[in-house]
């Protein structure tokens, strides 16, 4: 092997071979070349061994890479190989590893469709309008704390800090995905620094639900009214209501059983139905024509909104901007606390798996409570009277 003293003047002069290539390797340091092929491109490449291995890599082009920046390279990449680094295996892992938008990929095949058809669609416009855009082509090895916390403090300015807590919870369950494909080794969002949550629940007063009724009888026939009126009747959440087809509803019976992937709880729920939600639900079944109880007009399928027809019914019902489509659920749960009905009874009816989900409307079960107490309390003074005590 002849090795050459190359400076980049004598690189210019180099001969091009007539087919392929031809590596003319530097004097000063072992294992550095010059490669120079049939159609004129010159570039620097190392040679080595290592672990019985012939091994070779590019550095770079010529002239973007001059004669002294790769000898320093070409050093460097030499000291590695001493201790035992392979470099090349080094670039291949990282050329070769995942990114963010890969990870996506895979997440959206195999572990999406075990969440129900709201968390799917949520989750899919978290990943395609937040955590990809802002990961771009990033590897997920060289995903850090800081680079966490960056993205969170990031959403919470332009989001909120509900909303940044729920896209960040995403993401450490996405890298956990990655985990247990051994495409990283450690989690940096396991742990993030959550936004504080304060509780916000709205629930209608008697006058609000009277008043909301009234004008959501006045659109009686307006699928978005019946939406509303079944999600005030059975507590059920949105997606429930929107995305129910005819076969999970017993009407004889008097009974909804919600299959378990169309449930936030992932198990069945069977909910026995008020007689108000029946004559509604009865009232549907005789103009259905789709399997779905509030078909699309635009497609085969369900409705999917009804935020533009909430907003003006909450005006025509003098309810507050701040109210939600959801706060209907979280009255239908206070009404029935504040006449009496047990935690548990609530909790089976909303199809919570765990009391402490419940436990946010004890302080309207405090009220009966104060009730059967007082009971007590006029019994007893009315004995201490009677005894001219």
């Amino acid at each position: 092997m002849t090795n050459y003293r190359l400076t980049d003047n004598t690189i210019k002069k180099l001969p091009k071979p007539d087919k392929g290539y031809k590596i003319f390797f530097d004097e000063e340091v072992f294992g550095l070349g010059m490669r120079v092929t049939a159609g004129g491109r010159y570039s620097f490449i190392f040679d080595y061994r290592i672990f019985g291995r012939q091994r070779r890599m590019t550095i770079g082009d010529f002239p973007t890479w001059s004669i002294h920046a790769a000898r320093e390279h070409a050093r460097s990449l030499r000291v590695d190989v001493d201790k035992g680094f392979d470099p090349l295996d080094e670039r291949q892992r990282f050329t070769q590893a995942p990114t963010m938008q890969e990870l996506w990929a895979e997440y959206e095949a195999k572990h999406l469709p075990t969440l129900s058809e709201r968390s799917q669609a949520d989750q899919r416009s978290m990943f395609e309008k937040r955590i990809v855009p802002h990961f771009g082509k990033m590897k997920l090895y060289e995903i850090r704390y800081d680079d966490i916390h960056a993205f969170h403090s990031k959403l919470t300015r332009e989001s909120g800090a509900v909303r940044a807590n729920r896209i960040l919870e995403v993401v450490r369950k996405a890298l956990n995905f990655a985990l247990r494909l051994e495409w990283i080794e450690r989690n940096y969002a396991e742990g993030f620094q959550r936004n504080p949550e304060l509780p916000r629940e709205e629930f209608l007063t008697k006058s609000q639900i009277d008043g909301l009724m009234q004008a959501l009888t006045r659109h009686q026939g307006n699928p978005s009214a019946h939406i509303l009126m079944l999600l005030l009747l059975t507590g059920a959440r949105k997606s429930e209501v929107m995305f129910a087809t005819w076969n999970q509803f017993d009407l004889d019976a008097g009974v909804w059983t919600k299959a378990a992937a169309t449930v936030k709880q992932r198990r069945e729920h069977r909910v026995p139905l008020s007689s108000n939600a029946l004559a509604l639900l009865r009232l549907l079944k005789k103009e259905a024509s789709t399997p779905y109880l509030f078909p699309s007009r635009a497609s085969q399928r369900h409705m999917v909104d009804i935020k533009r027809f909430w907003q003006s019914i909450k005006k025509e019902a003098g309810l507050g901007e701040q109210v939600r489509i959801h706060d209907l659920r979280h009255t239908f749960a206070s009404v029935l606390a504040s006449e009496g009905e047990s935690l548990s009874i609530i909790g089976r009816l909303l199809g919570h798996t765990q009391a402490q989900t419940t436990l946010r409307y004890a302080k309207f079960y405090d009220d009966p409570l104060r009730v059967a107490a007082n009971k007590m309390g006029k019994v007893a003074t009315g004995r201490t009277k009677k005894n001219g005590r």
